[in-house]
């Protein structure tokens, strides 16, 4: 009965007509003001997918406010999809960059290791494709389907290719199994004609569909000549073309819920890569791979946000990192989760409280369940290893939203307390300081964050210094494994960045021994990244072309690392970083190939060294000794 779109599927926040001139001008009243008095310099557009007519939208947005106006927009990317090139805008907000950094701190075999333990031994699930469509379309009929019910009353309210004449509700599941087949968020309908990238998506939606669903061939066969025939003038060409863009706005809601909600708390082989941008559906891209994006990413798309944790991931990117690594040690891991499951199995009961081996009939935790708790776990410890009540007490909200979002043994809107009771009371139980289990798990644990430390600065400096604009989100300034929101929200104790600022400032003074020594004994804090992003941003402001026009130029790397250089005028910046799956993190030699024309003197941006290539080549025989990440500089008067 509901007369409104709904932000998703929250009755009480209606959207608003963007694409009306009188709401448009009512709604940035405001924030125009704003920003003729300087109080803000750019906008961000949320959900963009949601507006009726998104490139109209960022052009009315342009002529307000004026070309020199900073805009990005929130848009998630699928696959190889990019950014509408003809949209007003400076780029994106990043989830794009968390997506291809996190596939190159991935091990591709390890990973493969890791989906076969996970099939084999947790729970055997169909492709990740079909899991994401089946989620969809659950997600579809369960809880927008007032949304699908008045979709099916434009469609049928207008005299499109006799409509009518359709058994109604064939065409409603038709309608429902093409939207839950498409392989993005949304395209963007256009008079003109839709793109050839559009197109292409609608076609494979389509296929998808029909390969599903044979025996809806006709009404697919109708919904197919409906979204594909070509632009007709007049008012069959307007209603046509109403209909795709109402469709639109719920293709992609129905993909961040089906997908982000659901999806990423089912499909749990390696949770590091079910994140806002990313997919599990893959795991790992080539050092040749990444650098082909960051070319493009320079070319088309220099002033998007790099992001790397924001208000809506899943977890911290130092959480995500720890996890990555287990693509490294499979082995290991699938040793200790078998050891664990054995431990833990007198804590599994029914949901009617049936305790230990006997708890056959629905088992809570289920098996997909205590998988998810055993990564979370190890993303969120504390860098200390020292499980508090402030801990245990985030961790229990977690795990209550993570159940009721894989709404497959309990949901937001109907919770089945008695399951989650159990599950809450199985992760208590693993959490009491006497737990056999802590016992087992904090050494394994305490190894993952020294080792993931040098990766998450291999993360941090590529988000610095690769194409794109570093976003650092509060408070990751140090190590940041927070949960999912609420808990990545919490207040930030700034005043303890600031006094770390000030100290690692007063070691520089007295010289680099003094320094390092620093760094070393602040390590748990994340001192670490902190000095990375402290060195790097002030490099960055005195030579903010070499980022932002600079020439990205890959460079051969010998050894688990990737390399590069930026270039612009006389500045020169070479990056190197070790990647996941090299063997001990950070001390795998490293030699790199210079081009030609590249300087030969060298000054390391963290350390202070002078280096000099030989033969075009620079070479570090053991890796790097005193800080694991290398940036060099060099001006070539």
């Amino acid at each position: 009965h509901i007369n409104y779109r709904r932000f998703f599927t929250v009755n009480s926040l209606i959207c608003l007509r963007m694409e009306d001139a009188e709401v448009f001008r009512e709604y940035h009243t405001a924030i125009h003001h704003w920003y003729r008095q300087g109080w803000i310099n750019g906008l961000r557009v949320d959900h963009i997918d949601g507006l009726a007519k998104p490139k109209a939208y960022l052009q009315s947005l342009k002529q307000l406010f004026g070309g020199d106006c900073y805009i990005i927009a929130e848009k998630i990317l699928t696959g190889a999809e990019k950014m509408p090139a003809d949209w007003p805008i400076e780029g994106s907000t990043g989830y794009d960059f968390l997506a291809y950094a996190g596939q190159l701190l991935t091990d591709a075999e390890g990973s493969r290791e890791l989906l076969n333990f996970y099939t084999s031994q947790i729970l055997s699930l169909p492709p990740y494709p079909t899991v994401v469509y089946e989620r969809k379309l659950d997600f579809l009929y369960r809880y927008m389907s007032g949304e699908l019910d008045n979709l099916m009353d434009l469609l049928t309210s207008l005299p499109l290719l006799h409509a009518v004449t359709q058994n109604k509700d064939r065409l409603r599941r038709a309608l429902a199994v093409l939207m839950a087949s498409f392989p993005v968020y949304r395209v963007y309908p256009d008079p003109a004609g839709d793109s050839s990238d559009d197109a292409r998506y609608v076609a494979t939606a389509l296929t998808t569909a029909k390969d599903r669903n044979p025996d809806l061939l006709p009404e697919l066969n109708f919904l197919d000549d409906l979204c594909r025939r070509e632009p007709a003038a007049g008012n069959a060409g307007n209603q046509r073309l109403t209909f795709l863009t109402r469709l639109m706005q719920f293709t992609g809601p129905l993909a961040a819920k089906g997908i982000e909600d659901t999806t990423f708390y089912v499909y749990n082989p390696y949770i590091a890569h079910c994140e806002v941008g990313d997919t599990p559906g893959m795991a790992g891209v080539s050092p040749g791979d990444f650098h082909r994006q960051m070319q493009d990413r320079r070319q088309h798309q220099r002033y998007s946000l790099n992001a790397t944790t924001t208000h809506d991931t899943k977890r911290g990117e130092d959480s995500r990192i720890r996890l990555s690594l287990l693509s490294a040690m499979p082995r290991p891991w699938i040793d200790a989760v078998t050891r664990w499951r054995r431990l833990n199995r007198p804590y599994i009961a029914d949901v009617d409280g049936h305790p230990g081996p006997t708890a056959t009939d629905r088992p809570a935790p289920s098996a997909n369940d205590e998988y998810l708790i055993y990564q979370a776990l190890l993303g969120g410890l504390p860098e200390d290893g020292i499980v508090t009540d402030d801990f245990r007490q985030r961790f229990s909200g977690y795990l209550t939203k993570a159940l009721r979002e894989a709404k497959t043994e309990t949901r937001h809107d109907h919770p089945d307390e008695a399951y989650e009771k159990q599950c809450q009371a199985f992760a208590s139980a693993l959490l009491r300081p006497d737990s056999p289990f802590l016992l087992d798990f904090i050494p394994f644990a305490n190894t993952v964050i020294q080792q993931s430390a040098v990766y998450s600065l291999s993360l941090l400096l590529l988000k610095l210094t690769a194409p794109g604009i570093p976003d650092i989100y509060q408070g990751a300034e140090l190590w940041e494994t927070s949960f999912v929101d609420p808990d990545n929200r919490r207040p930030v104790d700034f005043a303890r960045r600031i006094d770390l600022l000030q100290q690692l400032k007063t070691a520089e003074t007295r010289g680099n021994d003094a320094l390092f020594a620093f760094l070393a004994d602040h390590r748990n804090a994340g001192i670490g990244k902190l000095f990375t992003i402290y060195r790097v941003l002030h490099y960055r402001n005195a030579h903010p072309q070499l980022f932002t026009d600079g020439d990205y130029i890959p460079l051969s790397a010998e050894g688990p690392w990737l390399a590069y250089l930026r270039h612009h005028g006389p500045h020169w910046a070479l990056i190197a970083v070790p990647l996941i799956g090299g063997g001990a993190a950070g001390t795998a030699p490293l030699a790199l190939t210079l081009l030609a024309g590249a300087p030969h003197a060298w000054t390391d941006l963290f350390t202070g060294e002078s280096l000099e290539s030989a033969n075009g080549a620079l070479l570090w025989p053991h890796g790097p000794t005193r800080f694991p990440v290398i940036m060099l500089t060099a001006d070539a008067r």
